[in-house]
């Protein structure tokens, strides 16, 4: 209806003009340049072509191919072409009477009502008469029509697809019965109902936030075209993604910036408009950010720059022309002040006056104009050279940032594989150490071994017991390197942590010719919190190295002193001091370091690892140590700790029970030994034999299901299961005895006897509903004691 109501309205006027419409006289405005006069027109062109993007967003509700529209685009923009030159024509085909020209007519048409101040329908008026008048409003109703169905078209379209991808509420995902977004429609109808109450100059606000909107929107996605084409060297797309950048921010420019070629500046509420849009698109981008689980959006500080920058410059320039209105106002009601101050004196100016006056006041008023221009676009380029570095600050703290991450998770996977590495060499090297051990420990039972065989034994024992210790020095160094060693403390007396330390160095100290002394000056506050296990560690390795590096006849003291108390903790200074070698000041300051040893001691073995543990896990209980130490004259430890208080009431709950005894006879008690490792079966299996207990063999989880299955309830009265098998491990087979319908068969105690030896690999077992825990190589009297308790629950 719009395109065939403007073509008859034209062909009606072209007849009876005798094709007089097509010469238009002047063609341009006297005074424009003709390349800006058809800028002007341009420039309508981003406003046009949001109705044109109708069609792609309606493409989901097509029911032809999506490629058919082009065609259909073609022909809109033909069409629109030809009702935009057709309207242009018909408009000055007729010279309203009582004008000599056109300049003279479009000045005066502010003081022109009626279809006289429309030239368009005064055209079709004059030529056309009535028909004309009634087939143009109707074309007049059906280009509103299809505008509001076209912009609601698209908004809704819109508003649903970013509803549909979480960055809206879903209740504007909502689709009647029809298949449309019925929800977004009312929304948009809503929120438009309010805009003819603000008269006719509501249309050029919503045709300049439209306008300068769609150009952003166009250099937005041109620039993300360009960048993809970019990525996927895509040459021809990056020419037109780079292109349409281009334009966009030209148009962008002739809108926003006053006097920017010809186009004069927006109203001082299209500005404000403007400024209220871009804070609710950081509003909303808010919510969408606060939403958002997926992490998609964020990562483009370049928009949020630009965007913070749109909000400063049009915020300015609403100012700008705030301020010039206000000043328009002020000269006006000056002007017009003096004006009557001089008629009522009897000064009345004439015509030639009145213009050098009127010249005057808009001299001034441009004067005005242009100095706020000037300082605007000052302003402006400040602002954005402020942003240009803030943007370059954040950019290279985000990089940093970035930099940082990846190195941590580099440091994460690292930390990772090691860990994995070294908890495989532990298994892999705790299986064969299990044999060495063992049957070196089975041998010296025989009878009537040879002193040289049974001193060769006893060295076989002690360099295995010096290479399981190596072993644990290394994965305990790996797993605080990690991070994975924590403190487990406990209410404990310190006295009896000296006293056992005492007992367990004294027939070594002796044997070597050493005096051994330890002391505690009676603390006022014995009982505290800690973790008993690690700090008697710190204490076995420096009381070790002590006796290590003091030569027969030297002396190794140990002292335990209370340096104060507050309500609830305990200061405590425990110092280990010997009369040995002593150390290089070089080598002091790198004693806490792994790996570091004296080589003046190279006859003394050990790894360097035991003072870098010790220095771990002081920091790791808040305390400190120091060395002090001379060559020749010894060394001195001292440890500075503070832990909370306990009473002795608490220490009682915590302290262990006494290891329970098996009865003498054994041979009531079967066994079922699963182990995939043919020589750890025979060594644990001769430990077994020892202690008189019969067992059955299973070589991996599966056959150990089985065979409780199949034996019944109170068959086996107990299970050492290994962890790392083949076919069913460890864990699953638990599992799967935990599962059995029998609640006999089910609660068989089942102890993991296994080379995973870390602390999660013992709470591990636990959560697979496991018993107890007994680590390899395995210890004859461990094997004995779990099994008595385990047994005699």
């Amino acid at each position: 209806m719009l395109f065939g109501g403007v073509a008859a309205v034209f062909c009606s006027i072209f007849f009876a003009t005798n094709g007089a419409v097509l010469t238009v006289s002047p063609a341009f405005a006297p005074g424009h340049d003709h390349f800006a006069s058809v800028l002007n027109i341009m420039a309508l062109a981003p406003w046009a072509f949001v109705g044109f993007e109708s069609v792609s967003h309606s493409a989901e509700e097509f029911r032809f191919p999506v490629k058919k529209s082009l065609p259909i685009l073609m022909a809109a923009l033909v069409a629109g072409a030809l009702i935009y030159i057709f309207l242009a024509f018909i408009a000055v085909s007729v010279l309203p009477r009582g004008y000599a020209s056109w300049p003279a007519y479009i000045g005066d048409l502010q003081n022109i009502s009626g279809p006289a101040g429309l030239p368009t329908f005064n055209a079709v008026q004059v030529l056309t008469g009535r028909p004309g008048m009634i087939i143009l409003g109707l074309a007049v109703i059906a280009g509103v029509v299809t505008g509001l169905v076209g912009n609601c078209i698209a908004a809704s379209r819109l508003i649903y697809a970013m509803a549909r991808d979480s960055l809206l509420p879903q209740w504007f995902a909502k689709l009647s019965g029809r298949h449309t977004p019925a929800n977004a429609v009312l929304f948009i109808m809503l929120i438009s109902l309010p805009i003819p109450f603000f008269g006719r100059t509501a249309i050029g606000w919503i045709v300049d936030v439209n306008t300068v909107g769609a150009t952003i929107a166009y250099a937005y996605a041109s620039a993300a075209a360009y960048r993809t084409a970019q990525h996927e060297r895509n040459r021809t797309i990056s020419v037109t993604g780079a292109l349409g950048t281009v334009i966009s921010v030209l148009f962008f420019l002739y809108f926003m910036v006053p006097n920017f070629w010809t186009v004069s500046a927006l109203s001082p509420e299209s500005y404000l408009i403007l400024i209220l849009w871009s804070i609710l698109g950081f509003v909303i981008f808010r919510h969408i950010f606060t939403k958002d689980q997926s992490r998609r959006f964020g990562r483009s500080t370049v928009v949020w720059i630009v965007l913070l920058f749109l909000i400063f410059f049009t915020s300015m320039l609403w100012y700008r022309e705030a301020a010039l209105y206000a000043t328009d106002a002020a000269i006006d009601q000056v002007d017009l002040f003096y004006r009557e101050e001089l008629a009522k004196n009897g000064i009345v100016m004439d015509r030639e006056e009145e213009l050098s006056a009127k010249a005057f006041t808009d001299g001034r008023t441009e004067a005005v104009n242009s100095t706020l221009t000037t300082d605007s676009l000052l302003q402006m380029a400040i602002i954005a050279l402020a942003l240009g570095i803030m943007f370059n600050l954040y950019h290279s703290i985000k990089r940093r940032e970035t930099e940082m991450e990846i190195q941590k998770l580099e440091a994460e996977q690292e930390s990772l594989a090691k860990s994995t590495f070294l908890s495989n060499m532990s298994h892999d090297i705790r299986t064969p150490m299990n044999a060495i051990i063992g049957y070196t420990a089975l041998v010296k039972k025989e009878d009537g071994l040879s002193e040289r065989v049974t001193d060769y034994l006893g060295k076989i024992e002690a360099s295995s017991e010096h290479l399981l210790a190596l072993i644990n020095d290394v994965l305990e160094m790996s797993r605080i390197e990690s991070g994975k060693m924590e403190l487990e403390p406990a209410p404990a007396d310190l006295t009896m942590i000296l006293r056992e330390v005492k007992d367990l160095f004294a027939m070594q100290m002796e044997t070597k010719g050493v005096n051994y002394t330890v002391t505690c000056d009676a603390p006022e506050n014995r009982m505290v919190v800690c973790d008993a296990h690690r700090l008697n560690r710190v204490l076995l390795n420096l009381i070790s190295n002590a006796l290590k590096f003091t030569p027969e006849g030297g002396t190794v003291c140990v002292s335990l002193k209370q340096t104060g108390a507050t309500e609830e903790k305990g200061f405590y200074t425990i110092c280990v001091k010997d009369t040995g070698m002593g150390m290089s000041p070089e080598f002091a300051a790198r004693v806490f370091e792994a790996y570091e040893r004296d080589r003046r001691a190279s006859n003394i073995q050990g790894t360097g690892l035991g003072m870098a543990i010790t220095k771990s896990i002081v920091d790791l209980m808040g305390g400190t140590i120091s060395v002090k130490t001379e060559e020749g004259r010894g060394t001195e430890f001292v440890l500075e700790l503070s832990f909370p208080l306990a009473d002795e009431a608490e220490a009682g709950e915590q302290a262990p029970a006494a290891a329970k005894a098996l009865p003498g006879d054994h041979s009531a008690v079967r066994l079922l030994l699963v182990e995939d490792n043919e020589i750890n079966r025979e060594v644990a299996g001769l430990f077994l034999e020892e202690a008189g207990f019969p067992y059955e063999e299973a070589e991996n989880g599966q056959i150990a299901v089985e065979l409780v299955r199949e034996k019944g309830p109170g068959y086996y009265q107990c299970i050492l299961m290994d962890v790392q098998m083949p076919v069913m491990n460890g864990y699953e087979a638990t599992a799967a005895i935990r599962a059995l319908p029998d609640p006999e068969l089910a609660g068989i105690p089942i102890i993991a006897m296994t080379a995973n030896a870390f602390a999660e690999d013992i709470q591990a077992a636990r959560e697979a509903g496991m018993d107890a825990h007994i680590a390899k190589p395995i210890d004859e009297a461990k094997l004995n004691a779990t099994l008595a308790e385990v047994l005699m629950k």
